[in-house]
Order: structure tokens, then sequence, then C-alpha cells
């Protein structure tokens, strides 16, 4: 399995496009763009690839899925194939043909992968798949471009853009059901990092002072800022897990039609420290068939993203907050308002 404390920060490192990209993120043509580009240069070497392969959890999901719902005799497109592995299990369930559709030169590696393992029904297409139309309709799209916050990696608008051109009618998106969770979490006590003034010290030493202070103001970094959440650090939600968002990409019409101010209120069960809001997303392939990157089930490549909140809170006490997704796709522009 290897190091997976290192990949989950692989992964979540790779989420953030950086100052530029956020300067232009009102235009969701050049967004794409750039997302692009950034897809091709994040996923061009053996070590990120090797994190994905090393993730079981993943893996499995989407054996287990690929394998229910690819019937014998179907058409697939593997959007984004990288390795070719979505590709080679599209194969292996009985698909007639597979167009496997990579953007970056790391399709040379999986055209290598497939001849040594004898596939003859699958077509590397080195090629953006918003530029490529297949000559026959497609019965399955397989995709793989969900980022640590479900929506920075393009998936949205390559998916739906295949769906609206080449899918045919009554065909199947895997996985086409999603949920994205931002959740108020309560960390282990020994993996807790607590705000400056809020840390208890031996000896009687008092850090409230600092909370108002004027002095300690200037070295605060803000008290909203993001974290990613380290492997194991979560042990507890603050109430029931509710989905903030909930969409089929069967039947969603675009990104602009999912909504990006969302209320979130849960009612402790004990007293506790609640640390902030943490984000993951659930992956459905069908009924029996889901991938979760929920800090709370089986350790994946994803990581989890953290609003810090830091506030005691006891049993029966309400929370109530406002995440606001500026840029759906930039989680970077994400805040979280407390609202008590």
């Amino acid at each position: 399995m290897g190091n997976r404390a290192s990949q989950v920060v692989t992964k979540a490192a790779r989420s953030t496009v950086g100052f530029a990209a956020r300067r232009i993120a009102a235009n969701e043509w050049l967004m794409g763009v750039v997302y692009d580009h950034m897809n091709e240069a994040n996923f061009a070497g053996l070590a990120e690839h090797e994190e994905m392969l090393s993730d079981s959890v993943r893996v499995d999901a989407y054996r287990r899925g690929i394998h229910r719902n690819v019937q014998p005799g179907d058409v697939v497109l593997d959007l984004g194939t990288g390795t070719g592995l979505l590709a080679f299990m599209a194969s292996r369930a009985g698909a007639k043909k597979v167009y496997a559709v990579e953007h970056s030169d790391f399709i040379e590696v999986a055209r290598e992968i497939a001849q040594h393992n004898g596939f003859t029904n699958i077509e590397f297409v080195q090629a953006n798949s918003r530029e490529f139309t297949p000559p026959e309709p497609i019965d399955v799209v397989l995709h793989e471009q969900m980022g640590d916050e479900l929506f920075n990696e393009n998936m949205l608008q390559n998916v739906l853009d295949l769906r609206d051109r080449v899918l045919r009618p009554g065909g199947r998106i895997l996985p086409a059901r999603f949920r994205l969770f931002a959740e108020p979490v309560a960390f282990h006590e020994s993996m807790r990092i607590r705000r400056f003034w809020n840390i208890d010290l031996p000896d009687g030493i008092d850090l409230s002072c600092t909370e108002q202070s004027p002095i300690a103001t200037r070295f605060d970094t803000g008290r909203n800022e993001q974290f990613w959440a380290r492997p194991g650090s979560v042990a507890s939600t603050i109430g029931e897990p509710r989905p903030i968002l909930e969409f089929d990409l069967h039947d969603l019409e675009s990104l602009d039609s999912l909504d990006t101010d969302h209320l979130i209120e849960r009612t402790a069960a004990t007293d506790t420290i609640v640390d902030g809001y943490c984000v993951w997303f659930d992956a459905v392939f069908d009924d029996a068939t889901a991938l979760s990157t929920s800090p709370l089930a089986p350790l994946t490549s994803w990581g989890n993203r953290v609003f810090r909140l830091d506030r005691e809170i006891a049993a029966g006490e309400k929370l109530r907050a406002n995440l606001r997704m500026g840029q759906l796709f930039e989680p970077s522009t994400w805040y979280v308002v407390p609202l008590d």
C-alpha cells in the first residue's frame, strides 16, 4: 500500500491551482483550458499514478462498478485514461470496444501496458476529450476526474460535454451520482491543534490574552484558514452527516445549476470541541457500489480539506454555519461563516 500519509499530501497538494488560475476563474471556458493543462502536468509522472494504483479502495470500487455496469458488447469511452486501468477493466468486463482518451504523453505508458497484457479492443486516442468525436455512439462513459473537493479536476465540464455529444440515448456514466459533504468534526485529542489562545499549558501559563490582542493579531494568518486533515485525525462528526449537494450526471443541466451557498445545521450529541468543517464526497456507481473519501471511511488517496473552527460545544447545542463556495471548481475560494 505504501506510505498513505504522503499519498494524501500529494493528492491534496495538486488541488490548489494557484493565483493565476483564480484570477481568471470567472471565465469558465478559459478555466477549462487552464485545468486541462494543469491535469496534464499534475499526472505526467509515474509517482502520481503509483499513488492512485496503490489506492486499493479506489481500485476495488472501480472494478466492482465497471464489472456490474459494463455489459458484453458495450462501446466504452474512458475519459482521461492515464495508465489505462479503467479501460483495461472495461475490456475485461466484456466491452466490445474501448476508446481510451488521454491528453498527455502518458498515454504511451498505457499503450505499452495494453500491448504487454494482450488487449486488442482498446483504441488509444491522444486528444482533449472535448475535441474528440468517436465514429460510433458510446454506451458507457468512464471517468475518474474527481479532485479532493470533487469539482476541481474539470470533471463536470468534460463529462457533461461527452454526455451531450457522444453518449447514446439511455447510455450510462460511471460513476454518475455524487454526494458532497462539509461536516463539522471533532479530532482525536492527540491530533488536535488548537487556536493559540485556546491551548492549555502547564504551570498556570495562560495564553487567553492573545485572542483580542492587537499585537498577536499582527501575526494571525486568519481565523477561517483551511488546512488538510492528517490521516486518522478525525474522531467523529457532529451529528448525522448530510450532503450539502447531491446530483446525477445523467440529468445535471450544467455547473451553474448547482447551488454554491449552503446552510449547515448540526446538533452535538456530547460535549466536544469542534475542530472545523471537513469536506469529502461519495461517488456512487449503483445501489451496491460506492466510493467514499470520508475521513471516517477506509483511507484513500484523496485528501480532506478542513475549514478551521476550534469551538467548544455542549451536548444538545446547535451549530449553524454557511458554506459559501466562491468558485465551485476552486476550493481555495470557499469559506465558512459561523452563524452563532
